[in-house]
């Protein structure tokens, strides 16, 4: 049986271009080379396509393990509503203790501005999101805007500050680690055994966003479940706070009864939030 469809298109397809290089780095005692991957969804017909926010998705894990590509699907609902979506590698603790991770993520958001054409993105406009250990980096590559000793590698004619950074259930004073076994805001030094480095005191305080914020910090939303048993909700309250003690625009979503990677935190409800933020928020660099 033949028949005929007559089809209106009603929205753009999207494409998922896969392991992209967007750095190299160190490998094996420095002997040998990694190379640092993104995937991006973004449209397939990109000729003279609009310019687009982007999120650049940082995968959580303790510091430990990390999968670019484990939320993709959580990050069609932003695609498929016109936000080019990046879904950055970064070293974990066994490859580069603190701040390789970090220095990878503004790296990758360098890569992204510097070939912004390329994926329909408003280089203006290019937002982190991460969960966990990757909210923890999206909130660092946020408040760290001019900090020279971060920004190293490729792409250095382009700068790596967002216009705006999304915190879920990350970690902003990691000097909470203190006292762990009598602080009830401390947070399980498995967590940090490897991250922190040689030199942890020294390495918790650089690794604190807290002590970053400031006056020109970019806007952020934060989301946290009121229940979470791994990462404090104080530690996103902290935040919070001094970004508004800062004049620092910024939200703060508490999820009730959510815990850790709670499903709660990825209902479309938070999502929306999420949207409006990067298809909204003025960016740190107009």
């Amino acid at each position: 049986m033949k028949k005929v469809l007559q089809i209106e298109k009603k929205r753009e397809v999207l494409i998922l271009a896969e392991n992209i290089t967007y750095s190299r780095v160190g490998d094996w005692y420095d002997m040998t080379w990694q190379e640092m991957k993104l995937d991006v969804i973004c449209p397939k017909n990109r000729i003279g396509h609009a310019l687009q926010p982007c999120i650049v998705w940082i995968c959580g894990g303790a510091f430990i393990t990390e999968r670019k590509d484990i939320w993709a699907p959580e990050m069609m609902y932003y695609a498929e509503r016109g936000v080019t979506v990046a879904l950055v590698d970064y070293r974990t603790s066994d490859k580069g203790s603190f701040p390789a991770g970090l220095i990878d993520i503004k790296t990758a958001i360098r890569f992204l501005k510097a070939h912004a054409a390329d994926f329909c993105i408003d280089p203006a406009r290019i937002f982190t999101m991460g969960e966990s250990a990757g909210g923890t980096l999206s909130t660092l590559a946020g408040v760290t805007a001019g900090e020279a000793e971060f920004d190293c590698g490729e792409w250095m004619d382009w700068s790596s500050a967002p216009a705006g950074a999304v915190d879920i259930y990350g970690l902003s004073d990691l000097s909470l680690l203190r006292g762990a076994s009598t602080n009830t805001d401390a947070v399980p030094a498995w967590q940090f055994t490897a991250f922190l480095g040689a030199d942890p005191e020294k390495a918790m305080e650089k690794a604190s966003a807290v002590n970053y914020v400031n006056e020109h910090t970019c806007p952020f939303l934060i989301l946290h479940g009121d229940s979470d048993d791994t990462v404090p909700v104080s530690q996103s309250s902290k935040l919070y706070e001094k970004l508004v003690s800062c004049g620092v625009p910024a939200d703060f979503y508490v999820i009730a009864g959510a815990n850790h990677g709670d499903e709660l935190i990825y209902q479309d409800e938070v999502k929306e939030k999420v949207l409006a933020f990067v298809t909204g928020a003025r960016s740190s660099e107009e």
